[in-house]
């Protein structure tokens, strides 16, 4: 796992947290935004990781 893919899990776990802490304080849009943001985060990591092992 390379470092870049590190810090971009990091940071969409960072954004998870801050739209839990949003959603509870009553900043549904915060909590929306972040959350998206997130989830499109590690989804755009855990593809761009997968993407060669089909091809052996």
């Amino acid at each position: 796992m390379k470092i870049t893919t590190v810090y971009t899990a990091i940071i969409a776990l960072v954004l998870l947290f801050i739209s839990i802490a949003s959603w509870v304080f009553k900043a549904e849009g915060v909590a929306l935004v972040s959350a998206n943001l997130a989830t499109i985060m590690l989804l755009v990591v855990y593809l761009w990781d997968n993407r060669k092992n089909g091809k052996d």
